[in-house]
């Protein structure tokens, strides 16, 4: 359910705490011990969701420490036993096998710690303006003790929560604007990121008319991230200028584009070449930006990942 990320630039003995259980010895065949609930409070705002016409809005994942003991889920639960931290949701990927599935993902940061996780929650945003939020599921965690940075040592914790969507819930995930991208983003991200590092080219021919301003669609494969590549148009041999002859389409919430504006008709049987470069010496349009928050996220993530460039230890947590 969860992941680490940890760092250490200090010489520390790298010591496996003795106080947390071994969690690969339970036989598969015996029920999860960690799971997660969907509250009363949770189906209690569902169903006057559903009845008022609006959607249930799912906005901050909190953590605590269980008041050093891990708790067993219950439906009537509308508190965590002992929160140490809040925060909004950082993002949402969908489950690779169920599209009925998707994960929330939070991350805590490395200068944010010194308590023990054995508890999560799910918290919506109240229906009425002025209202309390409302416990929307509650779970347990595998006992693990967040760090807070000191003296060289960094430690993130990755929460990732499924959630199984109703077919009558109309449910709705708040991502916050700034925060972390999950790795399952990162590495769709990188793979976008590194594909347009370099160089890519096609040659096609139009089996289609394409009017005076319509979309001239690019082969499968190729893209470009508006107003960070050159892209390099021809036409039937001739050179086609950005802003004269064509223009890019950044398309909302998505960092790739696939399609170009065409300033010019071109009939079917036309033969275009495309190449894309990883880089680009034209101005940046103003209205390419990537999806809002995103930018910041993946520097948070080239800041992670730069520090468990030494590996990972395991570092004894103080017993409570």
């Amino acid at each position: 359910m969860s992941d680490d990320l940890t760092s250490v630039r200090a010489t520390v003995p790298a010591d496996v705490p003795e106080s947390l259980p071994d969690l690969d010895d339970a036989p598969s065949s015996e029920a999860p011990r960690y799971y997660c609930l969907l509250t009363n409070a949770g189906a209690a705002l569902e169903a006057a969701a559903h009845a008022a016409g609006k959607p249930v809005r799912l906005s901050h994942v909190a953590v605590g420490d269980g008041k050093g003991a891990v708790p067993e889920p219950a439906v009537g639960v509308t508190a965590l036993a002992g929160e140490v931290y809040r925060r909004p949701i950082d993002s949402l990927s969908q489950d690779e096998d169920d599209p009925n599935i998707a994960w929330i993902h939070m991350v805590i940061p490395a200068d944010v710690g010194g308590f023990w996780i054995r508890e999560f929650g799910i918290w919506a945003e109240p229906l009425e303006e002025g209202g309390e939020p409302v416990l929307y599921a509650y779970g347990n965690h595998a006992p693990y003790y967040k760090l807070r940075r000191v003296l060289g040592q960094a430690t993130t914790h990755e929460l990732s929560i499924p959630l199984v969507l109703s077919s009558t819930a109309d449910v709705e995930i708040v991502i916050a604007e700034a925060g972390y991208a999950s790795r399952l983003e990162l590495l769709h991200l990188s793979g976008i990121v590194e594909a347009l590092r370099h160089a890519r080219e096609a040659v096609w021919t139009l089996t289609e008319d394409v009017p005076e301003g319509g979309a001239l669609t690019l082969p499968d494969g190729l893209g470009y991230a508006p107003g960070r590549n050159l892209v390099e148009l021809s036409w039937d041999g001739l050179t086609c200028h950005p802003g004269r002859q064509f223009e890019e389409v950044a398309l909302s919430g998505a960092p790739e584009s696939t399609t170009l504006k065409l300033l010019f008709a071109a009939p079917a049987g036309s033969e275009f070449r495309a190449l894309v470069r990883g880089y680009n010496l034209q101005p940046r349009l103003p209205e390419s930006d990537l999806p809002q928050g995103l930018e910041a996220r993946m520097n948070a993530l080239e800041q992670t990942v730069a520090r468990v460039a030494d590996g990972a230890v395991y570092v004894t947590p103080p017993v409570e």
